[in-house]
């Protein structure tokens, strides 16, 4: 049975060695303690942490069919052009 060592673990699933122990610590990747001190991992361990680690991408919400609504507008207020209001303001407002 092949082992790993630390260095030899955290290269094969790309971390460094500080966090490859933070991984072991919290339970998150098996590994196989020699002794105390003396701690290794199996190869396959290490394929099944990365394996556990795929994610699907979630879908664009923006761009998504599903969730696409469909909107009507309910205003009831009219359009006016920005120089008709001007106008309007300015009639109404004596200068002084």
């Amino acid at each position: 049975m092949e082992l790993l060592t630390p260095e030899e673990a955290a290269k094969r699933i790309h971390v460094c060695t500080k966090t490859l122990r933070r991984l072991r610590q919290d339970g998150h990747i098996r590994y196989v303690a020699i002794t105390d001190r003396k701690i290794r991992y199996r190869p396959e361990d290490c394929d099944e942490f990365i394996a556990s680690r795929a994610r699907k991408a979630p879908e664009c919400l923006s761009t998504s069919r599903k969730t696409r609504r469909i909107s009507t507008s309910t205003s009831s207020g009219r359009v006016v052009a920005f120089t008709d209001r001007r106008g309007q303001r300015r009639g109404a407002q004596p200068n002084a």
